[in-house]
């Protein structure tokens, strides 16, 4: 799938098991391709939600911050792990959506980088 500057986000790491490289999103288009083609589980309304949203936001009728905000419910609904990157890659912001302590608890950690 071709990425679109307009269905761009700042950029999700996702890890989809264990032992893999984290996958790295930073589309709608990727994002959608993601879900459909290597999610674990068809199932689960934030997963059913996410691509609705992902659909939507394709169609320009969503802006593609909505669909990575969708993508991160999914991922925390089937306790898939992912690092967002904040813009400029001065902040990083490790979320661990694959924790169930994550969920409980301090789920942002964030460290402020040199730039470096």
């Amino acid at each position: 799938m071709s990425s679109n500057m307009s269905h761009q986000f700042p950029a999700l790491w996702i890890l989809m098991s264990v032992g893999e490289r984290y996958k790295l999103i930073e589309s709608v288009d990727e994002a959608a391709h993601l879900l459909i083609d290597h999610w674990p589980s068809h199932e689960g309304c934030e997963y059913i939600g996410a691509l609705a949203v992902c659909r939507d936001a394709l169609l320009g009728a969503v802006p593609a911050s909505k669909a990575r905000e969708a993508l991160i419910r999914a991922a925390d609904e089937a306790l898939i792990s992912y690092i967002c990157v904040v813009q400029g890659g001065r902040t990083f912001n490790f979320l661990g959506g694959g924790s169930p302590a994550g969920k409980r608890g301090s789920k942002h950690r964030s460290w402020f980088g040199n730039g470096a």
